[in-house]
């Protein structure tokens, strides 16, 4: 799973003339462990014409007037299941196949053993690419990013060559659903079974289907609109390059000291600007803890510790509210001051956008299972980047985050009957994304007898508890599938794509004779480029008829230009060891099948382990390099060739053999009392496991 990206792109509001709606622009705010979403402002209009709105709504539920939303809700189902079991689906991000191989040898995961000897357990192949959204995508709906249009974590406009996050769509100021197909929880609902889905990826805003429960996950923004924007209050001096994971500020360390927390954009006086709630620090006499006074509250905070979750409420307009939820950690109190403030969350009580199915149900589950991160993509990976968080902190940080779904788990296996419950857990992907430096001796930040070692391990062992929690609440009914989305391996090398089309011929920039050129493909000469590469593995024909300054002809010289750079790019070794570079180049038309499939890459880059596409790339950069080393803690990905890094899939019932992601869908719809014939009908790349 990536998150964060640098701000390099952001739209001014757009506000709307009558009705009061939440502003959310998409844009590239930073890179770091995933995609960061810029929004604009949640904004409001005028207090007369707010008041004209409210009677009017007024009115209308007085009048008993429902306007139904969803695409699941509604339909007419003659055929109902009559299953009444439970089909219970853990979904650990990125676990390795490969590492559950060793640790099972080594005795070290007797939950997962105990349930492969019950059932089985499957190498699962991943989609191509081997990408969060696209897998999580391609887990839900049976599906090709083809299909789904979900090919990357970015995308792009060829009419403009804009770019944008493939995980959130908002369009005037609403959050629209992304995937473009049907996921088996609606046809579940078909049957009249019941799902309840909690934070799987790419599920903002939520699918509004009757008898369905769901916490909308990966695109949920923060409550500035992004994917997860720190702010850090420093007493030293600001380095002269910007933290591009969060916002830094410099102050004093006084005994008292007064700063601002950064929330939305709201527009006042015809101004566009954040709203600011100012907080008093004041250090106590001990030097090693401080007093926090915020909205007429007072709270103790000690150096090296997490504070709880903190309330805070931003004033964007007369009635007009906005309701936050946050962290804190003291990095230092003395001499020098260093303060961490979390992402502001929306609070799950009183969201400022639909982030539950029904719209009380995050207020429900936050009221039984305690508060939680609603922020979609909730591991402040870039803080650790960037050192304003420590190792010991960010495991921290981790174990909170799995202990809130741990809760959720627990309370829903407790309450549902029957139907099915899915639940995501995005910690096994980050400890791998940020420890794996400490496993691998060829990486540039190994360190040899680090505690922190065997942390992946560590945290494998935990899914494994939890694995055996859930089997012990089992019923004789029940089918447990515990699957990931893909595996793991190291990144030690970072691929400057567009540099080497640059070198080889193929793009050119509007100054030939600069060294490198900006992100978000400004600096591009579209009149001499060929080809172009965005996220992480794409590249795009400039085709004509397709992208605005299109230069190569559709057909014949497309093919042979998509072949040429295949077969150059098979070629590419590193100097440093003359090692393979790449694993395979793939057509876009072969891997990507269906409808959408004339938006996705025209080839698609899979890596060999140690290599990856580099952040530059992701957002359309072309440095003066080709490769260097990645010297970011973000030292393991599994964004290569997706034959490299094979998923898991465990299950309670025995399954077929070759098993692939797209099987999950068709095979949980079968356990339901889908037939054969039925899911004939819904076009899957996949087929039942049973």
């Amino acid at each position: 799973m990536h998150t964060h990206f640098v701000s390099m792109m952001a739209n001014q509001a757009v506000w709307q003339n009558t009705v009061p709606l939440v502003a959310v622009l998409a844009g590239i705010l930073g890179i770091s462990v995933k995609f960061r979403k810029v929004s604009a402002a949640f904004a409001r209009e005028s207090g007369s014409a707010r008041i004209t709105v409210i009677i009017v709504i007024v009115a209308l539920l007085a009048a008993g007037i429902v306007y139904k939303l969803g695409s699941g809700g509604g339909s007419m189902v003659n055929n109902k299941s009559t299953f009444q079991g439970r089909v219970i689906i853990l979904g650990f991000d990125g676990m390795s196949a490969n590492i559950v191989d060793s640790m099972l040898a080594k005795g070290k995961l007797p939950n997962f053993a105990k349930l492969k000897e019950q059932g089985c357990f499957r190498h699962m192949q991943t989609t191509n690419p081997a990408q969060s959204p696209v897998a999580w995508t391609g887990f839900s709906t049976g599906q090709n990013g083809g299909k789904t249009g979900v090919f990357d974590f970015i995308k792009r406009d060829p009419k403009g060559y804009k770019l944008s996050l493939a995980t959130a769509d908002i369009e005037g100021g609403k959050a629209q659903p992304v995937v473009k197909s049907k996921r088996f929880w609606e046809y579940a609902a078909d049957k009249g079974v019941p799902s309840c889905i909690l934070a799987c990826p790419v599920t903002f805003p939520p699918d509004k289907v009757d008898g369905n429960r769901m916490i909308s996950g990966m695109g949920v923004p923060d409550i500035l609109g992004t994917e997860g924007t720190f702010s850090f209050y420093t007493s030293d001096d600001l380095p002269v390059t910007k933290d591009t994971g969060g916002k830094v500020f410099h102050v004093d360390s006084n005994s008292t000291m007064q700063m601002d927390l950064i929330g939305p954009l709201r527009k006042a006086a015809g101004q566009i600007d954040n709203v600011k709630v100012p907080i008093t620090v004041t250090k106590e006499s001990d030097g090693q803890s401080v007093k926090v006074t915020l909205q007429g509250n007072t709270f103790e905070l000690k150096q090296g510790e997490w504070s709880g979750w903190k309330d805070i409420s931003f004033t964007m307009g007369l009635f007009n509210k906005m309701k936050g939820i946050f962290k804190m950690y003291l990095v230092e109190a003395s001499p020098g001051f260093k303060l961490y403030v979390s992402p502001i969350n929306m609070d799950p009580r009183a969201p400022a956008m639909t982030i539950s199915y029904p719209d009380g149900y995050a207020k429900e589950l936050a009221e039984d299972c305690g508060l939680f991160h609603t922020q979609g993509m909730p591991c402040d990976t870039w803080a650790l980047n960037e050192k304003r968080l420590d190792e010991k902190a960010f495991i921290e940080h981790m174990d909170d985050i799995l202990g809130e779904k741990k809760k959720e788990l627990s309370f829903e296996m407790n309450r549902t009957s029957a139907g099915i419950l899915y639940v995501y857990f995005e910690t096994s992907d980050t400890v791998q994304h940020m420890f794996w430096r400490y496993t691998d001796p060829e990486s540039p930040l190994y360190e040899k007898d680090s505690p922190y070692k065997d942390m992946i391990e560590k945290w494998y062992e935990k899914m494994d508890a939890i694995v055996g929690d859930t089997m012990a609440k089992l019923k004789p009914n029940d089918t447990l599938m515990v699957m990931s989305d893909h595996g793991f391996e190291a990144f030690r090398r970072s691929i400057h794509v567009n540099s080497w089309l640059r070198q080889n011929g193929y793009l050119q920039l509007k100054d030939p004779s600069a060294p490198s050129g900006g992100d978000l493909l400004e600096d591009v000469d579209w009149s001499n480029t060929k080809a172009y590469a965005l996220g992480f593995g794409g590249i795009f024909i400039n085709l004509q008829g397709r992208e605005e300054g299109g230069i190569v002809n559709p057909g014949p010289e497309e093919e042979s230009l998509k072949k040429e750079i295949q077969t150059k790019l098979m070629a590419w070794e590193d100097p440093k060891n003359h090692a393979k570079i790449i694993k395979n180049v793939y057509l876009g038309q072969d891997i990507f099948k269906g409808q959408f499939a004339k938006d996705a890459p025209d080839l698609y880059i899979g890596f060999n382990a140690g290599f990856r596409a580099s952040w530059q790339t992701a957002l359309g950069n072309c440095p003066d390099k080709l490769i260097e080393d990645n010297e970011k803690k973000w030292s393991g990905d599994h964004l290569i060739d997706p034959s490299l890094v094979p998923a898991i899939l465990f299950c309670n019932k025995k399954l077929n053999e070759n098993a692939s992601i797209y099987d999950l869908a068709p095979t949980i719809l079968k356990i339901i009392g889908y037939n054969d014939e039925e899911l004939k009908k819904f076009d899957f790349d996949g087929k039942p496991l049973l």
